[in-house]
């Protein structure tokens, strides 16, 4: 068995959350990993596995305990006619370009190229979606191979679908993912056209907006009433066209207007003078919105941005939450004037225009945000400035209280309390089986002990 062993010291992860493990390791091959698990007094509980540490929370945290970095199990296996085979540590976006060159695609390309595969078998990570059923990154795996707590080899497929259903949200907590399958399908173009609405103009077109073909991926502005509308429709017989000006613009959106955010909040100290800033170039890029989106066609995986290497260098950071589809216009009002209330209070507003998509119904995993029906997802961004992380404790309790459903991963300063109102009987079952699963606690760390016990 070859490792490399890393002490670490205190302080901050890639990621800029405090993870603290008293050692990382890196399994040159598969078969080291049942040994770790096996030797508690050389390698410590928890045992976590990361891949590109990109999550929200600390979701992943090593409490004194032994981080498993995947990231050197990096190998894309198998290319099939409808799956493909793969390690755990291998990125997302390197997957999604080597299957672009053999004219495929994931049923779900993620707008971040940097997520790990084992992440994506079994976190949540919804994303805009065109059918019901395939609303997260983890509806797209067919096959897990983990070890188990125990350290025994483990492969669940399709065929055990309550069994896989738990897998697909266990973040690690039933076993450490190290081989995914998953679905992939012809390389298909997408046509992308844009609605600037207020919001009261949403709301009365919200109806005729869900019901159209496409998914729907949204950019609000809440301090200007305005909601821009994306959407993306499959269009397999048109060719990929893409204008200047829309690159220029998502390149804007995706890059450069993070990085502005937090220039802005470290140069301009005056609150007011900063919100001016960021509300004109936000209406400046609105304004392009009409000229930019005519006659673009291109693949899904061109809207995949890929960060930093270090997770914290990306200044971007956002928080999520999903609620019902049919109450959404509803709640879109009142999170504008929450974030009204909130900055006339505090003189604190979000520096990142905040996104939003509509998810269809998608019970594939037990903790799937659209597991009871359609949801719109709602997103606040920062760059995480001062004052980010005290927006969201008020943040997460006014979404908790109007029904919202969070994440594990996503969901930036959540309690138990918002944990057992949005999944109930569900986490119940989790926990029970965890228990059974690892009844010596060899996987489970403090952060998922505070929210699910």
């Amino acid at each position: 068995m070859v490792l490399k062993v890393t002490p670490r010291t205190p302080g901050a992860d890639a990621s800029g959350l405090y993870r603290r493990p008293r050692i990382v390791l890196q399994p040159k091959n598969v078969e080291d990993i049942p040994a770790i698990l096996g030797k508690p007094k050389t390698y410590p509980t928890p045992v976590r596995a990361v891949g590109a540490d990109y999550s929200q929370t600390r979701c992943v945290g090593g409490d004194g305990g032994t981080t498993i970095d995947m990231g050197t199990l990096d190998k894309i296996l198998e290319f099939g006619e409808n799956t493909v085979r793969a390690q755990a540590g291998v990125r997302v976006g390197t997957l999604v370009r080597a299957l672009t060159e053999r004219g495929l695609e994931l049923p779900l390309t993620p707008e971040i190229g940097q997520i790990s595969l084992g992440a994506l078998a079994v976190a949540t990570l919804p994303q805009a979606s065109h059918t019901v059923g395939v609303a997260q990154m983890s509806s797209c795996v067919t096959e897990l191979k983990l070890i188990t707590p125990q350290g025994k080899q483990m492969t669940v497929t399709e065929r055990n679908r309550d069994l896989m259903r738990v897998l697909k949200s266990s973040f690690g907590l039933l076993g450490l993912v190290h081989e995914i399958v998953l679905r992939v399908r012809p390389l298909t173009p997408v046509k992308m056209e844009y609605q600037d609405l207020s919001l009261k103009e949403f709301a009365a077109r919200f109806a005729a907006i869900i019901e159209a073909p496409g998914a729907l991926r949204l950019h609000i502005s809440p301090f200007n009433d305005r909601v821009t509308v994306e959407r993306r429709t499959l269009d397999e017989a048109m060719g990929a066209s893409r204008s200047g000006m829309w690159q220029i613009r998502n390149s804007v959106m995706r890059n450069v207007l993070p990085a502005f955010g937090s220039t802005v909040g470290s140069v301009l100290s005056a609150p007011g003078l900063r919100t001016a800033v960021v509300s004109g170039v936000q209406r400046a890029l609105r304004a392009t919105l009409d000229r930019a989106a005519r006659g673009v066609v291109l693949y899904a995986h061109e809207l995949m941005r890929d960060l930093p290497q270090e997770a914290w260098k990306s200044r971007y950071t956002y928080s999520l939450w999903a609620f019902p589809q049919a109450d959404f216009p509803r709640l879109l009002g009142e999170y504008f004037a929450f974030c009204k209330a909130y900055f006339k209070e505090h003189r604190y507003r979000c520096n990142v225009v905040n996104g939003a998509s509509r998810l269809h119904q998608d019970r594939g995993s037990l903790f799937s945000v659209s597991y009871s029906g359609p949801m719109f997802t709602l997103e606040p961004s920062s760059t995480g400035d001062k004052g980010w992380d005290d927006f969201l404790i008020d943040f997460n309790d006014f979404a908790s209280g109007l029904g919202g459903t969070p994440t594990f991963n996503q969901t930036r300063a959540l309690q138990p309390e918002h944990v057992a109102k949005a999944f109930g009987d569900r986490a119940k079952l989790f926990r029970a089986l965890r228990q059974r699963t690892d009844p010596m606690n060899r996987l489970h760390n403090s952060y998922f002990s505070h929210l699910l016990g």
